[in-house]
């Protein structure tokens, strides 16, 4: 399914009343977590890819080299690593021996991206360039929320200090179609109020940049966001800010996306 981008700061929202479906202007790549099984069995393993662009399911891969991190965090709060063992494909250092919620969390790293009149320049700031039109630096990150049997544990609300996080504020193990998850915000640690949130599911559209729930934050940076159908569900957010330094490069991005599946 083609899904989101979202170009930070410049969010062209669009209402397309005949399709019944919320849209907006695509740029920038995303970057989420799939899971291969949300809800594997006490004793199997964790796999899955990183993807990256447009589609649900990927059809695009964030190369391995741009990884800066990626772990599991168990129901109680222990480290599990995570490995590339293809092209595309990690799989957790060891099974999963606990019943519970456990949180996969990944983070590119942070890099340039230099418009200038003569194409774009991947990993340059504006300094050295000639003819540059927008200078950005982007960091990405990404949680999924995977339970093994029951739904148990915090774990998956814990705030991990990203600069941009979505909180899920109840486990979305716990949910069924027709329910909300309210999620909080926080920027630098702290609510990012009045944002866009958006949220679709696999299998909800074909057309790019369509997402079946789109929300805004509260002033407490917390939004509301209903389970229309049962099944994989991504959420994404982002901030755009003025970079410190404006003849380094122009702005800041910042993009969270959350992956989690309701039966």
């Amino acid at each position: 399914m083609k899904i989101f981008t979202k170009q930070l700061g410049m969010l062209g929202l669009c209402i397309a009343l005949v399709l019944g479906i919320t849209c907006y202007q695509a740029s920038a790549h995303d970057l989420w977590l799939e899971i291969r099984d949300y809800t594997p069995q006490l004793g199997e393993e964790i796999t899955l890819t990183l993807g990256y662009g447009h589609h649900l399911p990927a059809r695009e891969f964030m190369p391995g080299e741009d990884l800066e991190k990626i772990y599991i965090l168990a129901p109680q709060g222990k480290k599990i690593g995570i490995k590339r063992y293809s092209d595309v494909e990690y799989k957790g250092d060891k099974p999963l021996d606990q019943e519970g919620t456990y949180l996969v969390v990944a983070k590119k790293k942070g890099g340039f991206f230099t418009k200038t009149t003569e194409g774009y320049k991947r990993g340059h700031s504006k300094k050295g360039l000639k003819n540059v039109i927008k200078c950005t630096y982007s960091e990405k990150y990404t949680k999924a929320i995977v339970n093994v049997g029951k739904a148990g544990g915090k774990i998956f609300s814990k705030v991990l200090g990203h600069d941009l996080e979505i909180i899920p504020l109840t486990d979305p193990g716990g949910l069924a179609e027709g329910g909300y998850l309210s999620v909080k915000v926080l920027y630098k640690k702290k609510p990012l109020s009045y944002t866009p949130v958006y949220a679709t599911y696999l299998g909800f559209s074909t057309e790019k940049a369509a997402f079946a729930y789109t929300t805004k934050t509260t002033a407490e940076g917390i939004a509301k966001i209903k389970i229309l159908k049962s099944g994989i569900w991504l959420m994404t957010t982002g901030h755009e800010e003025a970079y410190p330094d404006s003849d380094e490069c122009d702005y800041n991005k910042f993009s969270a996306t959350l992956t989690f599946e309701v039966k």
